[in-house]
């Protein structure tokens, strides 16, 4: 692609492409970034044709209008909805692609990653407080936006604990809890992990890497454990326990996250192979963590990875957006064949046998699958299978393609020819973005992904579905099955874990795709760990360990607070999220409760007390409104109006029958009412922010970024 593409639409927004595939979407309140394939141009300049349009005019578009500017032996064009060169519908892409990047990380998508990827969309750090105990000592929590942190005594500001800078987080929420006869304290950052420390000795005791955008993902029985591999657009590769979610360690890409995984086993070793963002391969001995190879070659990203087993020699073959498929002895990490032949970025390849010789067939955004002669890497056959090809799996000499219309195409890999097996029934008006193989009580087995997040799995002989899975966690990116294992990476950064012979979802310990918005401790005997992200997920673990992950996708939007409380011996969540409610959730099942409406802005805190007897919850809004609701109905019981900055903190407490709630706000004025007649009692101006209140008998401490004031 040369030049640049611009598409103003006054209801999306604005796209902007450059030369290099980089995009560029905003619209008054996001901009998003990321990179197209050079297919998704061509369609779109395929369909606008040559005719002579208007030339550009630099006033802004009222409805939509295109844009083309510096391409090679051609006028700059422009066409405009509404006169006589109204824009072409191949367009349509780039609307597609605009709403896409735009949207909410877990909104079905409308392209596969494989045309477009949108990178990790930057959070922005801030500091947060908590107030609870340590080691029996009522402390507090701050942590800074520069990613310190310090645990601090309320009653003499004795330091307890902390870190400088160098603790790599980027801080959105912090909490205080006590779980297995120690005192935690964790930390969601903006990339969507949550980190929890033992207070007391400052050591990790459990937690989650970030999401770090689309996930690539790969499942590998090794040493009789079940283990998932995923990664991100950035990050080392994380290894975990598939069927119990216990993290087993990290193997490291220096930061630069993969583009896609393939696992394998061979000759008595487990091989992994990670391709990076910059073209290369390595590939490492999954059963101790070494590195065996670096395989260097490619010029431009890796997008697909198939491994060869033969007796005890494995071949890896890689391709991507060079267009060059390249076969590796993974003996001794050297080239062995290079393929030429495919015009456009190679999506998917995959191993078969034909007549007793291994063959490898690829697809590619060009259009077409093509087979390959392994012996000697000569090209066997080559055919026309749709447009935009996004995905490739082979079983027992046939090859399944899917493509960005959502459809699945059988074809006899010995000729080419449409089979005449029985066809999967895909998912019309969904991309697909992966296919995957397998084998489940010893009969082959074919999964897909799509765009809208739903994986279906299908009985290969008979076409017959044996399980369709809805979405959860984002649009799937990749696929993978082992044994019973069928995994699930996202382009929105979860990863999902199911057994192949019920669907039944397995806890892994998963990221937010998307940063923290609210984390909290339940109290109790069995104490759990919560939080909210800006995906609209729940998550919920043991406080303790971090077992038994669960993860809730409520399908509610973004969430901007949390907190978590135990009423009639129930652990019960609440979140406020930009609908402008307060939602109740029950901690243990995900099970949705009462809805507390009439926020006039979304709350940036919320917060349980007991008053009269009854659980209450509390939030305050970003404009400075403080309502209270009751727990069991949801209805409101109190509203009071504060000074139109946003409230960052709050509490509710009774003293003798009286109840008391104090606010500070992000102007730094603390507020204090009377609860039952909304009769304010003080106002007082502080220095700095107040992240974190506490309300007893000896009076209010407000932990602002500076430290702990008391008035």
């Amino acid at each position: 692609m040369s030049g640049s593409v611009r598409l103003e639409d006054g209801a999306l927004g604005e796209l902007v492409i450059t030369a290099d595939g980089a995009f560029r979407a905003t619209r008054a309140d996001r901009e998003r970034t990321g990179r197209i394939d050079a297919a998704l141009i061509r369609r779109v300049l395929a369909g606008a044709g040559q005719a002579p349009a208007p030339a550009p005019d630099g006033t802004p578009a009222t409805g939509r209008r295109l844009t083309v500017q510096g391409q090679p032996g051609q006028a700059d064009r422009q066409w405009t909805d509404g006169t006589a060169a109204p824009v072409p519908a191949s367009a349509a892409v780039l609307a597609a692609l605009l709403g896409q990047a735009l949207g909410e990380p877990g909104a079905p998508a409308a392209l596969a990653t494989a045309l477009a990827r949108t990178e990790p969309a930057a959070g922005t750090a801030r500091s947060a407080a908590a107030v609870g105990t340590v080691a029996g000592r009522a402390a507090y929590a701050l942590v800074e936006e520069d990613g310190a942190f310090g645990l601090t005594a309320l009653d003499d500001a004795a330091p307890l604990g902390g870190s400088d800078a160098d603790a790599g987080l980027a801080p959105t929420a912090v909490a205080l809890g006590e779980a297995g006869g120690r005192s935690l304290f964790a930390v969601g950052s903006t990339d969507g992990s949550v980190q929890v420390w033992d207070a007391a000795t400052g050591q990790v005791a459990h937690g989650t890497t970030g999401g770090e955008g689309a996930q690539a993902v790969a499942a590998l029985v090794c040493r009789d454990i079940p283990v998932a591999f995923s990664a991100g657009q950035s990050g080392d590769l994380r290894a975990v326990r598939a069927d119990d979610g216990r993290v087993l360690g990290t193997l490291p890409t220096g930061g630069r996250g993969a583009t896609a995984l393939r696992a394998a086993h061979c000759a008595g070793v487990d091989l992994l192979a990670a391709a990076s963002p910059d073209g290369t391969v390595r590939v490492w001995d999954a059963g101790t963590g070494e590195q065996m190879h670096l395989l260097v070659g490619h010029r431009g990203e890796v997008a697909a990875l198939a491994v060869l087993t033969l007796d005890n020699q494995a071949v890896l073959a890689s391709a991507g957006q060079d267009r060059r498929i390249r076969l590796w002895d993974l003996a001794t990490g050297q080239s062995v064949a290079e393929l030429d032949g495919h015009t456009g970025t190679v999506t998917g390849l995959a191993f078969t046998t034909l007549d007793d010789r291994p063959v490898l067939a690829s697809c590619a955004l060009d259009g077409t699958v093509r087979t390959w002669d392994v012996y000697d890497g000569r090209p066997l056959h080559g055919w026309p299978a749709g447009e935009w090809l996004t995905g490739l799996a082979a079983v027992e000499g046939l090859l399944y393609t899917g493509d960005e219309s959502g459809r699945i195409t059988v074809w006899e890999a010995a000729t080419g020819r449409p089979a005449t097996a029985a066809v999967p029934a895909g998912r019309p008006g969904s991309p697909l973005a992966a296919l995957a193989a397998g084998t489940l009580h010893g009969r082959p087995v074919l999964a897909a992904g799509f765009g809208d997040g739903s994986v279906a799995v299908w009985d290969a002989p008979t076409g017959g579905q044996l399980l369709d899975l809805p979405g959860e966690g984002g649009p799937v990116h990749t696929l993978d099955l082992t044994a019973d294992l069928l995994l699930c990476g996202t382009a929105a950064g979860a990863v999902r874990s199911h057994r192949l012979t019920d669907g039944s979802a397995l806890p892994l310990p998963v990221p937010h795709a998307g940063p923290v918005a609210g984390i909290a401790f339940t109290p109790g005997e069995q104490p759990l760990l919560a939080s909210a992200g800006r995906d609209g997920a729940l998550s919920v673990r043991d406080a303790a360990t971090g077992a038994d992950s669960r993860r809730f996708a409520t399908g509610r939007g973004p969430f901007t607070a949390l907190a978590a409380t135990v009423a009639g011996g129930q652990p019960i969540l609440a979140t406020a999220g930009e609908d402008l409610t307060v939602r109740l959730w029950h901690a243990g099942s995900g099970a949705a409760g009462p809805v507390c409406a009439g926020l006039p802005r979304p709350a940036e805190v919320v917060t349980f007390a007991e008053i009269g007897g009854r659980p209450v919850v509390i939030a305050g809004a970003g404009d400075g409104t403080v309502l209270v609701w009751d727990v069991q109905d949801g209805s409101r019981t109190a509203e009071l109006t504060g000074g139109g900055a946003a409230v960052r903190a709050v509490v509710g407490k009774e003293f003798d029958g009286e109840a008391l709630l104090a606010a500070g706000d992000a102007a730094g004025t603390l507020r204090l009412w009377h609860l039952s007649s909304a009769t304010l009692l003080n106002e007082a101006a502080l220095e700095g922010t107040p992240l974190a209140i506490e309300l007893d008998e000896a009076g209010l401490r407000i932990v602002t970024p500076g430290g702990a004031v008391t008035l």
